[in-house]
């Protein structure tokens, strides 16, 4: 009765309250036409980037932790990719790849971020916000690669990564908080001002997002990379920190980001690159779904 007790508790204060927000986001696209895109564009460009250099920036966390966390990253991606290429074995070219970028590509900014935030505090999100940065700048490169060998070519789109504001955010970010290199006030309250905005807006992007994702139940292997993302991902994370030697704080937050599921940039990826789109939107719907129960598991798991 206590595991049912914390779940429930642990759902209603912490998983709830983001799908809530990102719910409000579904219903509105209901009522009105709201552009997606363009949102999608203020946080690409604008939200996101300030979240990250705001918290990178402010990071109280040494060397040593920064490189165990970066490392962490890359295994679980790696982990999790690997597992879905095999996952894909008896599948077309494009299916194994969408299996594979579904598998990896983990919703650590929309999800990641504000459940951490509610779960694990502000010391928290920062450990998280490195996280996301990491698997931003994965999903960049990796990911790209992974999803133009169901087709199309990779150069293009490997020019167009490096164009993502994120990636400077974070060098830049780690750059300044390394050499304490104060920046002016009124540059710094406009900084903090905009990446407040972030979170909120990342919720609200997700509902729209999700709006727009075809259910195809036909694609019976989606279950596949579900268990991949929601099942072995956080498992993953738990042997590495193990490995690594991360506990603490920094142990929770990383098995917690290693949780979330399949990120809809993945659908990005997959439709500019005719990797089985449809296939990868369905992960993406229902890997989000089933992880209201996953994720308050591992939380109750962790905490």
């Amino acid at each position: 009765m206590t595991l049912i007790t914390n779940l429930a508790s642990v759902f209603a204060n912490t998983v709830l309250p983001v799908f809530l927000v990102a719910g409000a986001g579904y219903v509105l696209t209901r009522f009105m036409a709201l552009e997606g895109r363009t949102l999608g564009r203020v946080v690409f460009y604008l939200a996101s980037p300030a979240l990250v250099f705001r918290s990178l920036y402010n990071m109280n966390i040494s060397t040593a932790a920064l490189t165990q966390v970066l490392l962490l990253v890359l295994g679980v991606y790696l982990i999790t990719g690997f597992a879905g290429w095999m996952a894909g074995l008896d599948q077309e070219r494009p299916q194994r790849s969408a299996l594979t970028i579904s598998s990896a590509i983990s919703n650590n900014g929309n999800m990641g971020l504000p459940i951490t935030l509610f779960a694990l505090g502000n010391a928290g999100l920062v450990i998280a916000t490195i996280y996301y940065a990491t698997s931003a700048l994965l999903t960049n490169t990796l990911g790209v690669i992974i999803a133009s060998t169901g087709s199309a070519p990779l150069s293009k789109a490997l020019r167009q990564s490096l164009r993502a504001p994120v990636l400077y955010a974070t060098l830049l970010g780690i750059a300044l908080n390394r050499l304490a290199m104060p920046i002016p006030e009124p540059l710094y309250r406009a900084i903090d001002l905009t990446a407040g905005a972030a979170i909120p807006m990342m919720l609200v992007l997700l509902g729209v997002q999700l709006s727009a994702t075809p259910i195809n139940s036909e694609q019976r292997v989606i279950w596949r990379s579900m268990v991949i993302r929601l099942g072995l991902s956080p498992l993953a994370a738990m042997a590495l920190c193990m490995l690594l030697g991360i506990d603490g704080l920094e142990r929770q937050v990383v098995i917690l980001q290693a949780s979330m599921p399949t990120a809809v940039v993945a659908t990005v990826l997959a439709t500019e690159f005719v990797t089985a789109p449809r296939l990868v939107a369905a992960a993406v719907l229902f890997s989000t779904l089933a992880s209201m129960a996953t994720i308050s598991l591992v939380l109750v798991l962790i905490t």
